[in-house]
């Protein structure tokens, strides 16, 4: 019934109409990043806040379940047929996500043989109904104007919702039609392809392995809201593809685009003009630890990125996009391990405060991940904390995902582009932009992950991820081995009933709780001390914190 209602509105409204794209609707395009109002912090939530949005602009809806494969094919249909030209000359002068880049009949012809395979594959009815469903609302919301939006509704058009639950599971290894199908369902980018656990990934799990990149041409895949340019972000499924010295970035402190002391690279040689015996693959040793000789920071060093959750940004780590606003945080490292046997890493860190924090000293910090759980442990000065935090952020429940330390082989199958000379930040007693060690080496790229090896310790010595990070490593610093297993023990001390004075998330055996934490009225306290008397209010706290907890009588202010 519903295919009958969108083909008669269609004819109605007269096959391939144009109407007219206003000032709101071009604003509206040229405008990447959608607005909070418009955003959620993880997919469920934002499906449910956009599906209250569809609620109250549109007459009729109806839940995405409610909906066959073929009447959302037919939606989009109708859809395509009446999209404004103005709109995709602006998506796709912007090299935005959103740009339609293939013709109505190359999508037909695509549905017809996800349709085909996914009726030999049944297991595959309800993913591609959900990637449909998302996707028909993309194309309602921003391939049509708004006026042509009102004649539709006037006309009685039925808009699917998005799908609000946890997502769907895709593929049982059933084969490379099956494969074709998961590929164009599930989200991009996963963290799962290299977080999954190193036993699931060696046995061939379905979703443990990264997709091949070049058989998509539709990235950045979040949709580059922050705008960055190609030499900060470039992504292995955008096109034109990446070349040598895109996407090679450097030390970055904002969501801004300028943001950033961009390194200086050279192209040396093109990939077909390499020797491969002479390219040193992008592998970690299954166990390492990374520490300069002479005890000093700086063997590893990197910028941590992710989503920003507190004001300071004292708490995060990595996520899978770069939609929310962001923390940027360079740290020095004394030592990093990783034993992926354990499934286990961690670093110990030494982090340079920022913004208001500028005038305090650094703060020291250890993090440390075993299994799915980790444990960020600072020392804030003059008190301990810990954060007990569950890194996937329960991304999926049914059946439930967790994320894990990276594969020691998460590179093994990234495109190698070429040789550059290139300045790595920060090793050996370097700086940064111009003032990094010169160095020539071999540049791969996996997705939004770029590597670079050294032809000659066949060391990884740089990588980057746009809304990740930037890591560097010491190519003398490295040692394939961890001496002592008690560096990896978990649940740490400090993170247990009677440990650090600040515990967030953490139950009283240390384990991640997200209910229970106790010590936030002394984070709170600190902050506000410190925000009103700077570095000379550290030890008004320490006295308060004494009465309160006697552990810390022992606690000495370093300034």
């Amino acid at each position: 019934m519903r295919t009958l209602v969108v083909s008669a509105v269609a004819l109605l409204l007269g096959g391939g109409a144009s109407a007219s794209s206003s000032v709101h609707d071009l604003r509206r395009a040229r405008t990447k990043k959608p607005r909070d109002v418009y955003r959620g912090g993880d997919q469920m939530s934002m499906s449910k806040v956009l599906n209250q949005h569809l609620l109250r602009s549109e007459k009729s809806t109806l839940p995405c379940e409610n909906w066959s494969t073929s009447e959302l094919q037919e939606f989009m249909t109708t859809i395509a047929e009446h999209r404004t030209d103005d709109l995709q000359q602006i998506y796709r002068s912007a090299d935005d996500r959103r740009d339609m880049k293939h013709s109505l009949e190359d999508h037909k012809m695509h549905w017809a043989k996800l349709n085909h395979i996914v009726s030999n594959h049944p297991h595959l009815y309800e993913p591609q109904q959900e990637s449909h469903c998302r996707e028909a609302v993309m194309w309602w919301t921003h391939h049509l104007v708004e006026e042509k939006r009102g004649h539709f509704r006037l006309q009685g058009i039925t808009v699917p919702l998005l799908p609000e639950g946890p997502k769907k599971p895709c593929g049982r290894g059933e084969g490379s039609d099956e494969e074709l199908v998961c590929l164009y369902i599930n989200e991009k980018n996963s963290c799962d392809w290299c977080h999954s656990t190193q036993a699931e990934h060696d046995a061939g799990a379905e979703g443990t392995t990264p997709p091949d990149a070049l058989q998509k041409t539709t990235g950045p895949d979040d949709g580059n809201p922050h705008g960055w340019d190609r030499l900060r972000r470039c992504d292995q499924d955008q096109l034109p593809r990446c070349q040598l010295c895109e996407g090679v970035a450097g030390k970055v402190w904002s969501d801004r685009n300028e943001d950033i002391d961009l390194t200086p690279c050279e192209i040396v040689a093109n990939a077909s003009d390499v020797d491969p015996k002479t390219v040193a693959p992008p592998l970690y040793p299954k166990a390492f630890t990374v520490k300069r000789k002479d005890g000093k920071q700086g063997g590893y060093s990197d910028t941590l990125i992710g989503w920003k959750t507190d004001p300071f940004c004292f708490g995060f780590f990595p996520q899978n996009d770069s939609i929310p606003p962001l923390c940027y945080r360079s740290e020095d490292s004394l030592v990093k391990y990783y034993d992926i046997e354990k499934e286990a890493t961690r670093i110990d860190y030494t982090i340079h405060n920022q913004g208001v924090f500028s005038i305090f000293p650094n703060i020291t910090s250890t993090i440390l991940m075993v299994q799915d759980t980790m444990w960020i442990q600072n020392h804030l000065w003059v008190v301990d904390q810990c954060i007990c935090a569950n890194p996937s952020g329960n991304h999926c429940e049914t059946p439930p995902c967790k994320s894990y330390v990276h594969h020691w082989d998460t590179f093994k199958t990234a495109q190698y582009l070429g040789r550059e000379k290139i300045a790595v930040e920060w090793i050996q007693n370097h700086g940064t932009g111009k003032s990094g060690k010169m160095m020539e080496l071999d540049h791969f790229i996996l997705w939004s992950h770029h590597v670079w090896t050294d032809p000659v310790s066949r060391r990884l010595v740089r990588a980057w991820k746009p809304f990740n990070g930037l890591q560097n490593y010491d190519p003398e610093a490295w040692v394939d081995s961890v001496a002592d297993d008690s560096v990896f023990e978990a649940p740490p001390k400090k993170c247990k009933k009677g440990g650090a004075p600040i515990r967030i998330n953490c139950d009283d055996e240390g384990h991640y709780h997200p209910k229970k934490s106790e010590g936030i009225e002394h984070l709170e306290a600190l902050f506000m001390i410190a925000a009103q008397k700077g570095p000379e209010g550290l030890q008004d706290f320490v006295d308060v914190l004494y009465k309160s907890h006697p552990a810390a009588a022992d606690t000495t202010i370093v300034i």
